[in-house]
């Protein structure tokens, strides 16, 4: 028996060893940063002047993670974003209770869904004007506080005040802008959602904008709705505004094939101008296309083919396009 006795020690020491070494293998991975990746690569034709393009759109890279279970992180950059290297999100996260968290640092504003998409997630090869023109530069550092409300009709609830000089730009100020959203409904089924944003920016002051959208999702198919107006006030102090809106839907073909996953048609008719109600618009199109996918997770792996035909545009760069679009996303 004591021939085996120091034997018996050994086992027990392996053992216990093997399972501090697992148990450190887990902490370290939940505490290791999660690198992503977008690439947006395409090529454009304008239909209306016989031109072509080739184009890197985005080439972004970032990391998520967190310190511990109260505190978390996002770095990102964009290393191409029409051509520039910019800094994109930078915040720390702190979630001290369950469903209450604090956001401190640079990233989107909160003010439109269309907007707050990755340039993966945006359906289409092209943003809608909305993105492009009344929500563009809204990327602040401040500080953000969200509430979630579980159940059967979820609310989720976030409010903030941010510098109001834009991008990776921390100028003084005397008094911050304020962002507030409210989203009420779940991911699948009907959800609703309201914007408000005021404060000051470059050549604007007074800025005012509101917004509404409408969403309805049952997983394969999916419509969204989003409307926008913008008052401010210019340099001469004469009051100014602008509105948009869109409506865009997709239906996801699912296919059992080792390559093509999925195929998703697609449409979008949005409208940009002064009022549009009133057709006082100064550009309207309508996209048609289709995304196949080549991975089950949408947005990830997919070869896009869109065509745009504007119906009125007051600005050369509206023409009418053909687009073809890799999207690489890991």
């Amino acid at each position: 028996m004591k021939r085996y006795l120091p034997l018996a020690l050994l086992a027990l020491c392996l053992t216990r060893f093997t399972g501090l070494s697992q148990e450190n293998e887990k902490t370290v991975s939940e505490y290791f940063p999660d690198l992503f990746g977008i690439l947006k690569t395409k090529v454009e034709f304008d239909l209306d002047n016989s031109l072509m393009r080739f184009q890197v759109r985005n080439a972004r890279f970032g990391a998520t993670g967190k310190i511990n279970n109260f505190m978390s992180y996002k770095i990102e950059i964009d290393l191409s974003d029409e051509g520039r290297i910019k800094m994109l999100d930078a915040y720390v996260k702190f979630v001290p209770v369950t469903n209450l968290g604090f956001y401190l640092g640079q990233r989107k504003i909160p003010f439109s869904t269309d907007y707050m998409r990755n340039p993966a997630e945006t359906i289409f090869a092209n943003r809608s004007f909305l993105a492009k023109y009344i929500n563009d530069g809204m990327r602040d550092i401040g500080f953000y506080t969200e509430y979630k409300i579980p159940g059967e009709i979820p609310v989720y609830l976030l409010v903030g005040a941010v510098n109001g000089t834009g991008n990776n730009n921390p100028q003084w100020i005397s008094k911050p802008n304020l962002a507030g959203r409210i989203t009420i409904g779940p991911d699948k089924g009907v959800r609703v959602t309201g914007n408000l944003y005021y404060g000051e920016a470059p050549d604007r002051e007074k800025l005012a904008m509101i917004g509404g959208e409408f969403r309805y999702s049952n997983g394969a198919y999916f419509i969204e709705s989003e409307y926008i107006r913008r008052s401010w006030a210019d340099t001469l102090s004469l009051d100014q505004h602008d509105d948009g809106l869109y409506i865009h839907s997709y239906y996801n073909f699912i296919r059992e094939d080792k390559m093509i996953c999925m195929v998703s048609p697609v449409a979008r008719f949005d409208l940009i101008g002064n009022s549009v109600f009133s057709n006082v618009v100064d550009a309207s199109r309508l996209t048609l296309g289709v995304n196949i996918g080549f991975e089950p997770r949408q947005f990830y792996s997919e070869i896009r083919l869109n065509y745009e035909n504007y119906f009125r545009s007051s600005l050369p760069i509206h023409t009418d396009k053909l687009t073809l679009e890799f999207i690489a996303r890991f």
